[in-house]
């Protein structure tokens, strides 16, 4: 048992109860109540003399009596188990290998047209597949190869959203924003530098292997990108909500869900965007020439997130199941 004198030694050379405790071997509390003679729980109602013994901080003593748990969950062996018991449960393995990745829920309910509830919901769909794409290691981090098929997959899900979602607002919100707010022509070019940048980094993807480090940091740039414009645009719709008489923005809202089912479904990096009749011709002849390719099959969003069919299965795993997380 350590003395009060070396506990007070301690802390007369600047340490405090819980460094002093450690060196010591004991809890910080039991430290304090080495040194002070008195609990560490604050439950006396201490005298003059004793709140100036040597030894007495000037601050609450409780939570020496009442350390923070240590949090098992916050070390890094206790991801690595839980991946490894997910990896050796088969069931589970192959529901998540076969899970479509795409949102659930219609893309445009009946219920929904104002144009920014429309176009909201849009950018919530696309923030859940980037979530599921950050969730899957790519070659950089380790992935397997099943995993980076599952990004590749994912990043063209993302590529097919967005290729009707921005033309239409090119064709009905950029232009309401030049019209309807201060700063308008401002807002909305710097709004479609943002898309062209996206559309840049989409089409690299599609031209990139997932199995190569390329891929990787493309898709974390495209992440990047796509974080910051829908925080633009939301900066924007705020606005527009307090600017635009809901009836314009009912108006429009369907105007931009009935260009989502004829729009283009690949993204087009190089293609107008203004003026509105100019976006709308060029996404006509770009819908067209991408449903032809659509339909001749074999784009990697046909997999819906799911992993690449020629066999690239994650073996099952042999042996035990793994231990519990050790040190």
């Amino acid at each position: 048992m350590p003395s009060r004198t070396q506990v007070q030694g301690l802390l007369a050379d600047g340490l405090d109860y819980a460094e002093a405790g450690r060196r010591l071997g004991v809890p910080a509390g039991q430290a304090f109540l080495i040194a002070t003679g008195l609990p560490a729980d604050g439950g006396d109602t201490l005298t003059t003399s004793e709140q100036h013994r040597p030894g007495m901080p000037q601050e609450s003593t409780q939570h020496l009596a009442n350390p923070p748990a240590d949090n098992p969950t916050g070390k890094d062996v206790v991801p690595r188990w839980l991946e490894g018991r997910a990896a050796g449960d088969g069931p589970m393995r192959r529901a998540a290998e076969v899970r479509d990745a795409r949102p659930e829920g219609d893309r445009a309910p009946g219920d929904v047209h104002e144009l920014t509830s429309v176009l909201t919901r849009d950018h919530d769909r696309v923030n859940a597949l980037l979530k599921q794409l950050k969730a899957l290691p790519g070659l950089k981090k380790g992935g397997s190869p099943a995993q980076r098929s599952r990004r590749e997959s994912i990043v063209d899900l993302i590529a097919e959203a967005l290729a009707g979602h921005e033309p239409s607002e090119q064709r009905y919100l950029w232009p309401t924003v030049r019209e309807a707010l201060d700063e308008g022509d401002r807002l909305a070019d710097e709004a479609l530098e943002q898309e062209r940048e996206g559309a840049d980094t989409l089409a690299a993807l599609q031209g990139a292997s997932p199995d190569s480090e390329e891929f990787d940091e493309l898709v974390e740039r495209l992440e990047s990108q796509l974080r910051k414009h829908v925080a633009f645009e939301d900066a924007v719709f705020a606005r527009l909500r307090e600017n635009l008489p809901r009836e314009d923005r009912e108006r429009l809202g369907s105007k931009v869900v009935r260009a989502w089912r004829t729009g283009p479904t690949r993204p087009h990096p190089h293609g107008p965007q203004h003026p509105p009749a100019v976006v709308a011709a060029a996404g006509t002849a770009a819908a067209l020439m991408d449903r032809a390719r659509d339909k001749a099959g074999g784009r990697p969003a046909d997999r819906k997130g799911t992993e690449d069919e020629s066999g690239s299965d994650v073996p099952e795993r042999q042996g035990p199941e793994p231990e519990g997380p050790r040190e």
